[in-house]
This record gives C-alpha cells, structure tokens and sequence, in this order.
C-alpha cells in the first residue's frame, strides 16, 4: 500500500513538472507564464483524470521489477488514454483557445517519464543487482523456449541461487549469438574447456524432449569437470508448456536410460483396458502399483488391487481413489497363496483381466529363504491362474523375468516353472493365458540405483559385483506400457519378450552416478565385492534363438516349451511339499527336475545336486 501510494504521488508530480513543460518548450518562459490562469485551471482535471485512468488499468499494481514489453504496452495505452480524455474535458470547460502541439508534447513528455519511473526499477535491478552474479554459475545446454524461460526466470530473481552464464546449444543458426545477453556456444565445442573459462559450477540440460543417449553423451563430455548436473522434465511432465526453476532436479540414472517405446501404441492399450474389470496382484510393489495407475488412466470399470503389503496397498489405494473418481476400487489385502477375499471378488464381479505381478523378486533374499519364495512365487500364481480358469476371466498375464532363462538362482527357476505353468495350463483352459518376460526396472525396491546414490553420498566406496556385469534396465513406466500392448496381443499360450535395448555395465553406471552428483573417481572409490549367490555375470532374454516377431518392434514372442502335463504337475506338488517341510535339499532337487535348465550359481545348491 505505502508503495502505491508513493507511486500515486510520484506521478501526480510528474504531471505537474510535465505539462508546465510542455508550455515551456512551446511557449518558452514568458510566453508560458501567459497561460498560467489555464495551467492552474486545467491541471486539476489533467490529475484526477489521468490518476483514475491509471487506477482502473492496473498501472498501480503491477511488478515493475520484471516489466517487459507488455508493460510498456500497458504504459502506452494508459498514457494515451488519459491525456485523450483529459483534453476533451480541457477543452469543453475552458474558453481558452491552445495549439494542440500543448497536449502533443505533454504526451511524449509524460509517456518518456511515466516510462522511466517504472522502468527504472528493472535498470536497476540489471545493472547494480544482477550484474554482480550472486548465485551458482549455471551452464544452460538448450538454447530453445524452455531454456530461454530458465535464463530469464534465474537472471531477473537473483533469490533463486542461480547465475546464468552462457548457453550451449547444437542449432548452427543459434551459435554465436546471444539470448538475454548470454553468450551461445556450439554444443560441438568441448565443454569441459567452457566450464573452465566461466567457472562454471552446474550443468542444467533445458531439453525436455532429449533421449537418454544425449544425456549420456553430454555428462560424458563434461567428465574432466566436477560440476552438478541438473535437468527439467519432460515434455509430458510440464504442465502448460511453461517451465520454471522449480521444475529443475538433479539428473537422475533414469535420465541417461530412458527411451520411448519406438512403436507405443496408445490408442490399442486404451481400447484393450477401456471398460474393463481388470485385478492387479502384487499392486502394492514397483511394477503393480504402476501398472495399477497406467490401468487406472485407461478407465476400467473396476480395479480390484491385491497385495499383502498393508502399507503398499494402502499408498496405491489412497492415490488412485484421489485421482481417478470415475473407476471403483477394491484394496484387497491377502496373500496370493490364500487368495480367499480374492476368490469373493472374483465371484462378484465379471473379471475380465488378471495381472499376476505378485512374486518374491529379490536374488540374494530368495536365496538364502528358498522355500518361502518357492511357495509364493509357484503356488501364487498356480492359486491365481486355477481362479482365473474358474471363473472364466479372459486374460490372465503372468510379470515374468529375464532371469527365468537358464537360471542360476531359485528365483529365476521358480519364474520359469510358472511360465511354463501357465503356457500349458492355456492348452485346456477357456482363458487365454500369457507371459511377459523383460529385464530389471530402475528404482524399484532393490535396485541398485538407491544404494549407490546412499554410497556416493557418504563419500563412498560404491560396491559393484564384478567389472564386467551388465544387466538389461527399463523405466518402470515403460516396461508397463509394453506389458500392456503385449497383453492386448496375446491369444493365448505367449511368452512375450520386451526389447530392453542394449545391457548395461554397473560399472559404467555407477562412474556415471558419481560424475553427475558433481564427484570425480579420486574422490569415491569403486570397490569389487564379487557375485552373490545366485547371481550372473550377465543376463538372457531368450532360451533358444526360436522367436517369432509381431507387429510391433518392441515386442517377441519366445519359442513354446511343451511339458507332459501330468508328471509336470505331479512335481510341483512334490515341490511344494518339501518347501512346506522346509526340506531344502529336496525342494532343489525337483527345482531341477522341473527346470533341468536351472544351474545354480550357489555352492550350497551345487553341492545338493551334485550328491543325487
């Protein structure tokens, strides 16, 4: 209030000053002190006028800080207005008969100091506020419409903490010219050279759109450099079109290996969900409660969500009932091995898809706790595919695991036996059953990406397995889509296989960790701990080369596995019978049985199938 009330009476100052100066340069003094009855006169009308006018335009309550071409805009329009009604009451009360060149020069005078006034404020801010570069030197790689709304945001409010420095761009007709007075520099020149010159501290990639290759490829450049990077999200992310500095993050792994599906067909997965009663098992973990969201977007009927994590469930449950009013949900919280609550449901209500991604996934727990993960990953899914048969559910879809082909742990065995299972289980049943089979998520509870950024940041060292292991990695809402499009296929009887790209080095990952959270290798170690029980230097997508290609790029299906159905179930029972008696040694042994692929990479293991 008290500036705006300053501001009144700077302007009515200003009128003041300016009309008296309009007589002066027109009239020179004398001649101007002939009209003082009319400057006297008129000058009440001029105030009061040109006060209201500004008034009702707002002129009293914008920012000036930040004023910009609409601003002047603003300033024209109220300047004009004011003085065109202020001259025709000027002229309707008075006698007098004035050149109308008065009114001109008031007008030109008043526009330049009324400008002035408000402009003022930004001049100052840009050359005794900003110009001293307080904050973090920023280097801005994307010179397009989100980098430049970045650089103006972080210039013109120094309280962000960021100095914009220069932009690096790939755009040959962008090089060499300058955004907001930053210079642009090519994206071909070397970076660390450019970080060096201008003391730069933090990398910010303004490329929403970018692939993680670029990332990659950008973080590498800068690899003599301990700089921070930081990036914005991505395109389906911002809100609007319009970015801001608090949409700016750390870059995360994520952003070096995501990749959109080349061949997503989105209007397929929509019409495949779209009025459906579809169940989740497992909803509460990395891979269901992400499909249970994507489900959600799709508008199913119903989503009866099943897990016995109690915390899980209740998370995914509270934020798709907040999200999504028009679907009705069901939390169910059981085991898939005493699927009772499940069955009801099933009774109810006209399930139409089932996806079974309940399973004890982590490697080196199962293998020290084989009879557990035995009995919830095989009896799970045999409860689960008997109810979808009973009650004539149309698709069930098995979350299948690259560590399923030629395991070496229990937990790949105990995968493979349900894919087999339920491959020929579709042979006498009425529902069509399928598997999807891909490689690790990122960021899902017990990925890696956690423990080596907990590892970084104490200073490390980073614990890697081997130099040489890889793994296939996925964004877990990418892998979702694609097990979606892979279901809407399926007939029935399919292993799909997802394209997961090209295997990772952990290593490789892990140095690209530790350069992005700003560190160099001197300062965190990477220290070799060997492989776990269980656990392969690499993994396999595929038991043999037999795979047949559909219609889209990213989806396989794998060969099929024939089994004599009867002696196949005759030993599962036999193992589900020794892990209820905890009886390892015989528990592993039908493993083996059921999976003669299965080469346990466990000396313990090794040892019991070496003695049969």
């Amino acid at each position: 209030m008290k500036k705006k009330s300053l501001l009144i009476i700077v302007d009515i100052c200003l009128i003041c000053i300016l009309y008296f100066t309009a007589f002066l340069l027109r009239f020179e003094f004398k001649g101007a002190l002939e009209y003082a009855h009319f400057i006297y006169t008129s000058l009440p009308i001029i105030i009061i006028i040109t006060i209201g006018v500004f008034i009702r335009m707002g002129m009293y309550n914008a920012v000036w800080r930040y004023a910009s071409v609409d601003s002047f805009v603003m300033i024209l329009k109220a300047v004009t207005i004011s003085v065109l009604i202020a001259v025709v009451l000027v002229f309707f009360f008075q006698t007098y008969r004035m050149p109308r060149s008065i009114f001109i020069i008031y007008w030109l005078l008043f526009l330049l100091g009324t400008g002035g006034v408000r402009f003022s404020t930004r001049v100052y801010r840009y050359y005794f506020v900003l110009k001293r570069g307080r904050g973090r030197r920023v280097l801005i790689y994307g010179a397009g419409s989100a980098g430049q709304m970045i650089a103006k945001e972080m210039r013109y409010d120094p309280l962000l903490g960021y100095c914009p420095i220069c932009f690096v761009d790939d755009d040959p007709n962008k090089i060499g010219r300058s955004i907001h007075s930053l210079p642009i520099y090519s994206g071909n020149t070397d970076l660390d050279e450019i970080i060096r010159e201008n003391n730069i501290e933090d990398v910010l990639i303004a490329i929403p759109s970018t692939s993680g290759v670029k990332v990659r490829n950008i973080i590498e450049s800068c690899k003599a450099s301990q700089v921070k990077f930081k990036t914005l999200p991505s395109l389906s992310e911002i809100v609007g079109g319009s970015v801001s500095v608090n949409q700016i993050r750390e870059i995360e792994i994520d952003d070096l290996l995501k990749r959109a599906p080349k061949d997503l067909d989105r209007r397929r997965i929509n019409s495949f969900i779209d009025g459906k009663s579809v169940l989740i098992t497992g909803a509460g973990g990395s891979i269901g409660s992400e499909l249970s969201r994507q489900i959600a977007e799709c508008n199913p009927s119903i989503e009866m969500l099943v897990d016995n994590n109690e915390h899980g469930l209740y998370l995914i449950d509270s934020e798709l009932n907040g999200n999504n009013n028009a679907v009705e949900f069901h939390a169910i919280l059981e085991s898939v091995t005493k699927p009772i609550c499940t069955e009801n449901h099933l009774r109810r209500f006209n399930t139409d898809i089932i996806f079974h991604s309940a399973a004890y996934k982590h490697v080196s727990l199962v293998e020290i706790n084989p009879c557990v993960a035995m009995i919830n990953n095989v009896l799970g899914t045999l409860k689960t595919a008997k109810l979808a048969d009973k009650y004539k559910v149309e698709k069930f879809v098995l979350i299948s695991t690259d560590k399923a082909v030629r395991p070496t742990s229990v937990m790949g065995a105990t995968k493979r036996v349900c894919e087999l299972y339920i491959q020929n289980f579709n042979k006498i049943s009425n529902t069509d059953f399928i598997a999807v089979r891909f490689g690790n998520v990122l960021d899902s509870s017990g990925s890696v990406v956690p423990k080596f950024k907990q590892q970084i940041k104490e200073g490390g060292p980073v614990t890697v397995t081997h130099p040489d292991v890889t793994r296939y990695f996925m964004l877990i809402p990418e892998a979702v889509q694609l097990v979606m499009q892979a279901a809407s296929l399926g007939k029935g009887g399919e292993i799909f296989i997802l394209d997961m790209g090209e295997p990772v080095n952990i290593e490789n990952m892990a140095k690209d960790m530790i350069r992005m959270m700003g560190f160099g290798p001197e300062d965190v170690k990477i220290k070799y701990s060997g492989l776990k029980p269980g656990e392969k230097l690499y993994e396999e997508l595929l038991i043999d080369e037999s795979e047949k290609d559909t219609k889209y790029e990213s989806i396989t299906i794998a060969g099929v596995t024939n089994v004599n159905w009867e002696e196949f179930n005759s030993d599962i029972e036999e193992l589900l019978h020794f892990a209820d008696k905890e009886n390892i040694d015989g528990a592993i042994r039908v493993l083996k049985k059921l999976v003669p692929e299965y080469n346990p990479q466990n000396k313990v293991y090794e040892t019991i199938l070496t003695k049969q």
